[in-house]
């Protein structure tokens, strides 16, 4: 369940967390590798709720 409380800086600094974690799985596994799809299927759930807000 998602937090209902979470500032729009404190959801930035996780995207951008999360953002660098997909970059990284990326460039050590391929942009198509199960765990590149996974970081990046969090990140979009992350903006999506970032969007939410503003």
């Amino acid at each position: 369940m998602e937090d209902k409380h979470v500032t729009p800086e404190v959801l930035l600094e996780e995207i951008e967390r999360l953002r660098e974690i997909m970059i990284n799985t990326a460039l050590k596994e391929g942009l198509v590798s199960d765990n590149t799809v996974k970081a990046s299927q969090v990140l979009d759930r992350k903006l999506n709720e970032l969007e939410e807000i503003y």
